[in-house]
């Protein structure tokens, strides 16, 4: 079990790519390449893409997120744990169209994964964690009346 700190850690600082070639050469498993282009949003450094099956490709944007600070099972100290990170990412060779085009991909927390998500549903995500927020808020005016009692 772990036990989450209300102290939020501030977010890791984007990383943006700005010395990499955004056109290279791939070379494709089972023979052949191609020449890829990054799209302008793309901060991916592609490090490992250069060799690969074709469909492979995936062009990522930077990771919007926050981390809180929590306390694992096992572990003696705090840990930075994100939650809530979202990136854009378009797999140009994708057999599913949807992921051919820039879309999001939303973790709530590691190994959870919404992928595919289209800007209507971003939207509407984005509505129900403002919503949730409200929820908070009322919840911790009445933890602070409960210790106020106590």
């Amino acid at each position: 079990m772990s036990v989450a700190h209300a102290a939020q850690i501030p977010p890791a600082p984007a990383v943006a790519v700005t010395d990499q070639p955004r056109t290279w050469a791939r070379h494709i498993i089972g023979g052949g390449q191609s020449q890829e282009r990054c799209p302008a949003w793309c901060t991916s450094t592609h490090a490992n893409d250069r060799r690969g099956n074709l469909d492979d490709l995936t062009h990522r944007g930077p990771e919007t997120g926050m981390r809180v600070e929590m306390h694992l099972m096992g572990d003696s100290g705090p840990a930075a744990w994100p939650i809530l990170n979202v990136t854009i990412a378009a797999d140009p060779y994708s057999e599913n169209p949807a992921r051919r085009v820039p879309h999001a991909i939303i973790e709530p927390s590691v190994d959870d994964v919404i992928e595919n998500v289209t800007p209507d549903e971003l939207a509407a995500f984005i509505r129900n964690v403002r919503a949730h927020c409200d929820r908070l808020d009322r919840l911790h005016a009445q933890l602070v009346e409960a210790r106020a009692t106590h």
